[in-house]
């Protein structure tokens, strides 16, 4: 069971005092009498485990001009409320100094002064206002805050400088009407393992793998690994080089195919010429026909002898 947060008090504007990652800042300020009520009320982190494990190594949150969602998600459960009372639960971001961050020798240093303050933005989850009854029933989950770095945000996004440092607030108002928030106390809670430094793309390599084992929508991340646009363009060229490698491929064997298959048909036709003139010289030949004169008779070689001998006897 993860320990409470402890809480500020404060009134309903929520201006407290800047906030820093170190453990002396988690003391407790005690409440007012005006505000007794609030002194058994507990905010607990749902995921704080996952939280410990980014704030180890220096967590960083991506800002876009669109607006980009927190990992890991801000979710809470409150204890402490009166079951028949209505609340409304909000969250802002605040810096926690006045630096402004760069990434070198692997690590996270001051680079000069920080830029100015933005307009201060109040995301109320949009169950509020509800009985403490419900509040207390399940997890408060603030997935769909959005972070970005468009000053002319009209979406009602939450606007951050990048690289600056920031940490998460949230407060509880008893008040059963949005627009009476200003006239009801409040209290404030703070988890210093959720402070990050905003970024537009991931620095710490050991931040991109902790939200690519973590994150069950970082899919993207699995498949090609950094999000940085050297790796981006790196990616997409070698893309490239291998597409034209696979196209330079698919035409040698496309030609060496065309090749291949003249080949076979030339030889195909060349079979079959041979194999009509064989055709022609196995065919039979007939033995040429000779004049036979008629048969000689026996009478006719007598009647030659005959004439023969007269002729002898008249010499």
């Amino acid at each position: 069971m993860p320990a409470p947060c402890h809480y500020e008090h404060g009134c309903s504007t929520f201006d407290g005092p800047t906030l820093h990652t170190n453990s002396a800042q988690h003391n407790p300020i005690r409440p007012t009498n005006a505000s007794a009520n609030h002194s058994r009320v507990q905010l607990t982190l749902e995921n704080e485990a996952l939280w410990q494990r980014f704030h180890s190594v220096g967590n960083e949150m991506i800002i876009t001009k669109s607006g980009r969602r927190t990992f890991p998600p801000c979710c809470v459960c409150v204890s402490g409320l009166d079951a028949h009372s209505q609340y409304t639960m909000l969250m802002d971001i605040v810096p926690v100094d006045n630096i402004r961050y760069k990434w070198q020798s692997k690590r996270w240093e001051a680079g000069g002064k920080a830029e100015p303050n933005l307009p201060r933005r109040f995301y109320i989850h949009p169950d509020s206002p509800s009985f403490g009854s419900a509040w207390m029933s399940k997890p408060i989950s603030f997935h769909k805050l959005k972070l970005t770095n468009n000053t002319l945000d009209q979406q009602g996004h939450v606007i951050l400088h990048s690289m600056h440092r920031y940490q998460p607030r949230f407060h509880i108002v008893q008040s059963n009407r949005l627009y009476s928030l200003h006239w009801n106390s409040s209290a404030t809670f703070v988890f210093p393992e959720m402070a990050f430094v905003a970024v537009t793309a991931y620095q710490n390599t050991r931040i991109t793998r902790l939200k690519i084992d973590n994150n069950p929508f970082a899919k993207g991340f699995r498949l090609h690994g950094m999000n940085s646009k050297r790796e981006r363009e790196a990616r997409s060229e070698q893309d490239h080089r291998h597409q034209a490698a696979a196209e330079e491929r698919d035409s040698t064997d496309c030609k060496q195919r065309k090749r291949d298959a003249s080949a076979e048909a030339g030889e195909s036709k060349s079979c079959r010429q041979r194999s009509s003139t064989g055709d022609v010289l196995k065919q039979p030949v007939s033995a040429p026909i000779a004049f036979i004169p008629p048969a000689l008779t026996r009478a006719s070689w007598e009647n030659t002898d005959n004439t023969h001998s007269k002729e002898e006897a008249q010499w």
